[in-house]
């Protein structure tokens, strides 16, 4: 296993991986609310084009709480029981997560379909808000929960949840790049190492071949 810090102890978790997917949901849904109002009302095909990254970023999102709602908060929550609480606060988080982004799909649907001013703004806010209470939450889990995991999970459970996304990544081709292209813009030379070595060969022969052209392309339309 490659790490991102080759000097990092073998035998305790490498937290630092986390953080690079962090950073990139958290620049993503910073930009999102922005991408939407700029979107002028009735141009159906721009607002196709967000909505159709703000779908694979919510995905994205999605797997990252199911992976650690499934493998980590149970693990933590017997190894740490001290730390009930805290884990608790990360649960119901999630919960307020999830509530967030399901009143971004009911936003999102209707403003994909006709480009109304109206139902912009109304995405637009449902954005901020899920911005919201996604940073609090991943500020406290890089503050509280990460050092807790690095000194009280083993490897093979740490690497659990990153295998369990990576199972239940996007099941196109295109989308699966697509998210390798979110997690690899502003990495370090030593993040996009780790990175691009936990991916398959054959998904990192294809990121090379055509997946950077298409990412390149795919930022260009959303940020135009």
């Amino acid at each position: 296993m490659r790490t991102i810090d080759p000097s990092a102890p073998a035998d305790k978790p490498e937290t630092e991986q986390m953080k690079v997917i962090h950073r990139a949901l958290t620049r993503e849904f910073a930009l999102l609310p922005g991408q939407v109002e700029r979107v002028p009302e009735g141009d159906t095909a721009r607002a196709r084009v967000i909505g159709a990254h703000l779908t694979l970023v919510l995905g994205m999102l999605h797997e990252h709480h199911e992976a650690e709602d499934e493998l980590l908060w149970p693990v933590l929550h017997q190894r740490v029981p001290m730390e009930d609480e805290l884990i608790d606060t990360m649960e119901s988080q999630h919960h307020a997560i999830a509530e967030a982004i399901d009143a971004v799909g009911v936003a999102q649907e209707g403003w994909t379909r006709t480009a109304d001013a109206g139902a912009r703004d109304t995405l637009s806010t449902r954005l901020r808000e899920l911005e919201k209470v996604l940073t609090e939450h991943l500020t406290l889990e890089e503050e509280a929960v990460l050092p807790l995991i690095h000194e009280n999970l083993t490897v093979a459970e740490w690497l659990a949840p990153q295998k369990h996304a990576m199972d239940h990544s996007p099941s196109r081709l295109t989308d699966k790049l697509l998210t390798a292209g979110i997690v690899l813009e502003g990495t370090t030379p030593q993040e996009r190492a780790w990175f691009l070595a936990e991916m398959p060969p054959p998904a990192r022969v294809l990121w090379r071949l055509i997946g950077a052209r298409q990412y390149a392309a795919h930022q260009r339309a959303v940020r135009a």
